[in-house]
């Protein structure tokens, strides 16, 4: 089974699905399926660097209420899944480019998802600037990655570009909202759904899998 995630690391909503479809696996442990991480930009124009996050917030949901309503929605939904949100660490939002490089970099050595959550905690629990180099480097050195080779890599412009058209292109597929799953590249759920949504699909995957298989073997029996 192939497992797409379209997500991006500042958005906490992928953090909550990201930790949702964790919980999903070990309800089914007997699934073991692949993960491609695709990067998805909340703010495109944001190439480098950090914004102020309350100022970014303030333009997406207008009102101080909303904003709050926002943090409390999100911050009852990480209890549930055991993410203690942290707002007040830090009053930044970064460009979500290079950590996204960093997934890619990584997951050719080390589990994208491993990556990708430790990017999200840095962020949301520790209140880590995720956007800078130094930063990436010793979260990726705490993973086991040479930090050299990845301060290398993360100076150079390998991989932004990639992310742009990956970016472009999911915008294209009219995938608009973050996080979404796709499954064997057939079928989405967007959202982050509750981790039982998340079964029922993989159960419904797997048997249209099975079934399939089943009817293949009978043909050329």
């Amino acid at each position: 089974m192939l497992v797409e995630i379209i997500a991006d690391v500042t958005c906490p909503w992928c953090f909550i699905g990201l930790k949702r479809l964790q919980n999903a696996l070990s309800i089914r442990p007997m699934y073991e399926p692949q993960f491609q991480w695709r990067p998805f930009l909340l703010t495109p124009g944001l190439h480098e660097g950090s914004i102020n996050r309350q100022e970014h917030l303030s333009r997406v949901f207008g009102s101080e209420s909303r904003i709050h309503q926002f943090h409390d929605a999100v911050g009852s939904a990480g209890k549930g899944v055991g993410i203690d949100f942290n707002f007040s660490q830090s009053d930044l939002t970064p460009s979500s480019i290079k950590p996204h490089r960093l997934i890619s970099y990584a997951g050719e050595r080390i589990s994208p998802l491993l990556m990708a959550r430790t990017l999200f905690e840095a962020f949301f629990v520790d209140g880590k600037d995720i956007g800078e180099v130094d930063i990436l480097v010793e979260l990726a050195e705490g993973l086991g990655l040479a930090p050299e080779v990845t301060r290398d890599f993360l100076e150079s412009e390998r991989g932004k570009q990639d992310v742009l058209d990956e970016n472009a292109k999911i915008h294209r597929l009219g995938i608009n909202g973050v996080p979404a799953f796709v499954f064997n590249k057939r079928n989405i759920i967007s959202g982050a759904q509750e981790s039982q949504a998340l079964v029922n699909l993989m159960d419904f995957m797997a048997t249209a899998e099975r079934l399939e298989n089943d009817e293949n073997e009978s043909l050329l029996g």
